[in-house]
């Protein structure tokens, strides 16, 4: 196996994109938070095509990639053109059609979501920290197909 840093090859790129472009895993990696699990299920099949990631290194490259692409996304919708490799792979998975648009709706609109995560709020006295957390969580999986409802309260931690 490698160390920790090295660099992705493409060849690794392309087959995390493509096991993470399966509807399941999308749908595993958008309902929840804390998704060791998942990255664990990511890395055992990248080693089924002799690629030796742990699951850490997976989360990494997924995070990674999914900031990039946003940047890129972002820089486009603003009329530049920026690009990256994989932008087309990453845009069927994450492209406008699918969650972001309906995403930057909500939180554009968000009131609902704040007043919701406030009257939430309001049971816990726990402060601002907690506060904040849940609205980051709403945003994040607000707009996207998810098994509980627009008001997550403290039980998602």
């Amino acid at each position: 196996a490698q160390a920790g840093g090295k660099h992705w090859t493409v060849t690794e790129v392309r087959a995390l994109i493509d096991i993470w472009s399966d509807k399941s895993i999308q749908r595993q990696l958008e309902g929840t938070v804390r998704n060791k699990r998942i990255f664990e299920q990511i890395a055992a099949k990248l080693q089924k095509f002799g690629i030796e990631r742990d699951w850490k290194q997976c989360r990494t490259k997924y995070k990674n990639l999914k900031h990039e692409y946003k940047i890129v996304r972002t820089a486009q919708d603003l009329g530049m053109t920026k690009s990256m490799k994989f932008f087309t792979e990453l845009d069927a998975i994450l492209g406008p059609n699918k969650t972001e648009k309906s995403r930057d709706q909500e939180s554009q609109d968000g009131e609902h979501v704040t007043e919701c995560a406030n009257v939430k709020m309001g049971e816990d006295q726990t402060g601002r920290k907690v506060k904040k957390n849940n609205l980051n969580i709403m945003l994040h999986h607000t707009g996207s197909r998810i098994p509980f409802p627009k008001c997550l309260g403290s039980e998602v931690f």
